[in-house]
């Protein structure tokens, strides 16, 4: 199943990869996985569509199916532990995720993974 991530329709910072859907691209770019990219303007983002995807009105958002998510880390988390794509099992071995909540905290917490 394809998934869709939501991101700013025009970037704050220039197109300078420093937009929180940088890391989901690159996340889904590493394991592989297609994706489609939806594009929202600032005050769409606003709006209850959008709101009912990422509750606080930010990017990014990611679908997948029914399988609806918020926050860069808790969407890293998932690509890593879903199989799918050609890399498919990945982040199997005994304490990935433990490893990468580790890695979360050392690198400022949840926002930051």
């Amino acid at each position: 199943m394809t998934a869709i991530i939501t991101v700013f329709e025009r970037s704050p910072d220039g197109g300078k990869g420093l937009a929180r859907d940088t890391r989901v691209r690159w996340a889904l770019d590493e394991v592989g996985q297609p994706y489609e990219v939806r594009l929202d303007s600032f005050k769409a983002m606003k709006e209850p569509a959008h709101l009912a995807l990422q509750p606080f009105g930010q990017i990014p958002a990611y679908e997948e199916g029914d399988l609806r998510l918020f926050g860069t880390g808790s969407i890293v988390f998932h690509i890593a532990e879903t199989p799918s794509g050609p890399v498919a099992g990945r982040c199997k071995c005994p304490g990935a995720r433990h490893h990468l909540d580790i890695r979360r905290a050392q690198h400022g917490g949840a926002a930051n993974p």
